[in-house]
């Protein structure tokens, strides 16, 4: 007669941990990273829109984290406007170089630049143009660097994009630079002193991730009026966010710590996360999903 052997599954098998362990990792990489916002936040060294803000600071080094900056490289190059995260051009450009892409300037012009990149171990060269008749029509020459420094704006729409192309994987999916997002903050119906507009306007130097000689400037503006309320979480973002935790088969206490991590601030309940923080928990699932997929 055949004797009966209990069965012992695989050791890969056995080791699985079905709550989301990444999660609870992120959780407590968030804890330390808050202990580091904290300290940096009461120096000299952070910038002015982190000081006494050590729960943005650690988002803000957690996310720069993920994309290979150091603590102190995350607060001077990571901000958050209106919710997303942005990097400056350059900084794109230093990241992607650091995995070995290539990322060139061909044309440098006050009228007209082009950039040019290649991913590293592939024969296809992407090249992005712009002019300031490009930017002029495409409505971006509101900001007004356009005409204090446009070759400095054209370059960053240049290596940006180039920069996207070539290895949105370097850059976590980052969608944004802060010169982009810079556009899309609303123009108040500005109550401003006589003095106060004709105060003439200094370009801000961008920051450089390797090596920056020059602390970079606040690019947060101060608001001089009451700021509207954030948008609720609609409905169809609401659901969209619910289908990819299900997707991704996490449970509903390992999301809560995930989103928290996210948007940089503990939840009580995933209801009460704003549109903007929605959509950008959202953005990082799909990006996630598609890198298990890979």
């Amino acid at each position: 007669m055949t004797e009966l052997t209990a069965y012992n599954p695989p050791a890969e098998v056995a080791t699985i941990d079905p709550t989301g362990g990444r999660l609870v990792a992120w959780a407590e990489g968030l804890a330390a990273a808050h202990r580091i916002g904290a300290a940096l936040c009461q120096t000299s060294f952070a910038p002015k829109h982190f000081m006494g803000k050590p729960a943005e600071a650690a988002a803000a080094i957690m996310f720069g984290d993920e994309i290979g900056l150091t603590p102190t490289q995350a607060l001077r190059s990571v901000y958050v406007i209106s919710g997303t995260p942005a990097l400056y051009a350059r900084t794109m450009v230093a990241l992607v170089q650091s995995r070995g892409h290539e990322v060139w300037t061909e044309t440098d012009t006050p009228t007209k630049v082009v950039v040019c990149g290649r991913r590293r171990g592939s024969e296809v060269t992407e090249r992005a143009e712009w002019t300031v008749d490009r930017a002029r029509k495409a409505g971006y020459t509101n900001n007004k660097k356009y005409e204090t420094d446009p070759q400095a704006m054209l370059y960053a729409r240049a290596a940006s994009d180039v920069c996207r192309k070539v290895a949105a994987d370097a850059l976590a999916g980052l969608a944004h630079t802060v010169e982009e997002l810079e556009l899309e903050q609303p123009q108040p119906a500005v109550r401003i002193s006589r003095a106060k507009a004709e105060k003439p306007v200094t370009p801000e130097p961008e920051f450089e991730a390797v090596r920056a000689t020059e602390p970079v400037a606040d690019v947060t503006p101060e608001p001089e009026f009451d700021e509207p309320a954030p948008k609720p979480m609609s409905a169809k973002t609401r659901g969209h966010m619910f289908a990819l935790f299900s997707d991704l088969g996490i449970s509903e206490d390992d999301q809560r710590a995930g989103i928290a991590h996210i948007v940089g601030h503990p939840i009580e309940s995933r209801g009460e996360l704003t549109e903007d923080e929605a959509r950008l928990v959202v953005d990082r699932l799909k990006a996630k999903k598609a890198e298990a997929s890979a």
